[in-house]
């Protein structure tokens, strides 16, 4: 099952990065890049970092941890 679909986004989104792979949908990444230097390779869908890289295809991750962002922040306000 594929999860991508054609990019629109300018933003610079780990969920959006050449090296995101699917960890914990979808708020949390897998980084290949940062996994390759044995860094803190699980970052957050809509964190960043200077490595950053467009792909050619957007993951729903981003919309879908946007959504999950934006829902949490209006429940937040409603207490």
């Amino acid at each position: 099952m594929t999860l991508r679909k054609k990019s629109k986004s300018k933003n610079r989104l780990c969920g959006n990065c050449h090296y995101h792979n699917m960890y914990e949908y979808p708020d949390l990444i897998l980084c290949s890049l940062r996994y390759q230097n044995s860094n803190d390779f699980i970052v957050p869908t809509l964190g960043c970092c200077e490595k950053w890289t467009p792909d050619s295809q957007e993951c729903f991750c981003v919309e879908e941890a946007m959504k999950k962002r934006n829902k949490n922040s209006v429940e937040h306000c409603k207490e």
